[in-house]
């Protein structure tokens, strides 16, 4: 089967489409699956961020601010 090229585009179009729907909708973006998902995708596309990328130095400071919790936590029932 051909298919037109400009129908494989608008398909490849339509995907970023959801996957950036999806990255901005706050339950999504916190679904395990889904982020599986846009990594993959990144992945196969061979699409990489830097740390220059937008976004990518407020995360890495952000993730420098999470606090390291004891691994031993007595729970009072």
């Amino acid at each position: 089967m051909k298919v037109e090229l400009d129908l494989i585009d608008e398909i490849a179009q339509l995907e970023v489409e959801a996957l950036l729907e999806g990255l901005k909708d706050p339950e999504m973006r916190r679904n395990p699956a889904f982020l599986e998902k846009v990594r993959k995708f990144l992945n196969q596309n061979k699409l990489q961020t830097t740390p220059e990328t937008d976004g990518v130095a407020e995360m890495q400071k952000i993730t420098e601010e999470i606090p390291e919790f004891p691994k031993v936590v007595n729970i009072i029932q």
